[in-house]
């Protein structure tokens, strides 16, 4: 009797041993059901990434803020898990605020405050919360991103209509470098203090006294020598040594680069606008340009022409 209890006994160690290891190898642990993260009828629990493996196989990973990885963000669930939904802790944006507190002061505090920040889906229309393959955790690529929305006209007001950009950017014979890429150069994608949520200085009415700080968003990549000279050889659009820019953009009444110029694209070189405004009336510009300068005619004045 003794020796057959034995004999079992060592039995049943030997076959626990077995299913430890092999358990074990397989990334599963044997622990109780009062502390896996989906309750079972099983003493066995798999990882989340057993399962959900596809969310966090892309080369650029959430990173979460503690040693916790997926209950930073999700509740445990319930014991029916699959067949009832992973709750979300907190509700977006405030769960991803838990940890952005610099994108959390932006755009609680700033007046213009994109679109789709507060919407349904919130932060994740842009952004993957597990991993991706563009920086920034993107789901796609810059441009082809800020075009899923902006492929089509957007009434913004009754005296605001944002053009198509998705069909600008794929017509337009000239395209403004930072337009190629959607670069962060001239929009923040949050939030800003700018109606056009540009991240610098740039004005919003078309006549102005003109100053170097009233421009600075161009003076990300153009030289403030445009408005600084009335001399100089750093700009096309010269007569001689005539600075152009700086006779159309100098004094009490001084214009917008974006009266003559698209921030986009446009048909024409130099981003010429095909048609100048003037209050609710628009004027052709009439822009012919040559080898050495050019010329144009609109309505504010007869043909000038000027020679570098």
């Amino acid at each position: 009797m003794k020796h057959s209890l034995y004999y079992i006994l060592s039995v049943a160690l030997l076959l626990a041993m077995m299913v430890v290891n092999v358990n074990t190898a397989y990334g599963f642990e044997f622990i109780s059901n009062d502390s896996i993260p989906h309750k079972t009828d099983s003493i066995s629990t798999k990882k989340c990434t057993d399962c959900h493996g596809a969310l966090v196989e892309k080369q650029i990973k959430h990173v979460t803020k503690t040693d916790k990885g997926c209950a930073d963000c999700h509740t445990p669930g319930s014991s029916d898990h699959p067949k009832t939904a992973i709750n979300l802790i907190k509700a977006m944006p405030e769960l991803c605020f838990s940890c952005h507190e610099e994108r959390k002061k932006l755009i609680t505090t700033a007046p213009f405050v994109h679109k789709v920040v507060n919407d349904k889906k919130s932060c994740t229309n842009c952004h993957s919360s597990h991993s991706t393959d563009e920086k920034g955790l993107l789901i796609a690529k810059r441009k082809d991103l800020c075009l899923s929305c902006h492929n089509k006209a957007i009434v913004v007001s009754p005296k605001k209509t944002l053009p198509d950009l998705d069909k600008l950017s794929k017509t337009a014979k000239t395209i403004h470098p930072p337009f190629k890429n959607c670069s962060k150069t001239c929009h923040n994608a949050h939030a800003s203090q700018d109606p056009r949520l540009l991240d610098l200085a740039f004005p919003v009415n078309n006549y102005l006294p003109v100053s170097v700080d009233s421009f600075a968003l161009c003076w990300e990549c153009h030289e403030m020598d445009l408005v600084q000279k009335e001399k100089t050889t750093t700009t096309s659009f010269r007569n001689g040594d005539k600075n152009l820019h700086f006779v159309h953009i100098h004094g009490e009444k001084g214009r917008s680069c974006v009266v003559c110029h698209s921030p986009h694209a446009t048909n024409n070189q130099f981003l010429i606008r095909d048609k100048v405004g003037f209050g609710s009336w628009e004027f052709r510009m009439n822009f012919q340009p040559t080898e050495t300068g050019g010329s144009c005619a609109p309505a504010c004045h007869q043909e000038r022409k000027y020679t570098r």
